[in-house]
């Protein structure tokens, strides 16, 4: 083995151990409230499928009032329904994310606005799941202030 090919070698093995290093729990939180930053802005968009795929396939959205929704389908459902049919605007941002290991979690407020003018408060909670290095939705709970 020659000197060049060594070094090359040596440099590429530590490189791939630097992108092999698991996030830290800090950095975790900091990428689950830009999921949420990115989740607002494509409810504003209407982007359904993206908010569909940001679920995994056994998650469960649980909306105050009724029962819970349970599937990848079943959810994206819903947000046909809130943001298409029944026309709702939904925004919201993320007070604080905490990680731990593969689970996840964070909180904050929103507003829900509807097609009449109404603007209406909420919260919101959501369990985030990482799986083969991935964050997504496991568990999404929110209920309007009123």
């Amino acid at each position: 083995m020659n000197a060049k090919f060594g070094l090359i070698t040596s440099a590429g093995c530590l490189a791939l151990a630097a992108c092999a290093q698991p996030e830290s729990p800090e950095e975790a939180a900091n990428a689950i409230m830009a999921l949420e930053s990115q989740w607002s802005a494509k409810a504003g968009e209407k982007d359904i499928d993206w908010i569909a795929d940001l679920h995994w396939a056994d998650a469960r959205q649980m909306p105050s009032g009724v029962p819970a929704i349970v599937g990848a389908d079943a959810i994206k459902a819903a947000w046909q329904d809130m943001l298409v049919a029944q026309g709702l605007e939904l925004s919201w941002t993320s007070e604080f994310a905490k990680a731990s290991g593969d689970l996840a979690y964070d909180y904050g407020r929103g507003v829900i606005r509807t097609p009449d003018g109404a603007t209406i408060p909420a919260k919101y909670l959501v369990v985030w799941e990482r799986r083969d290095g991935e964050w997504k939705v496991a568990v999404d709970m929110f209920s309007p202030d009123q």
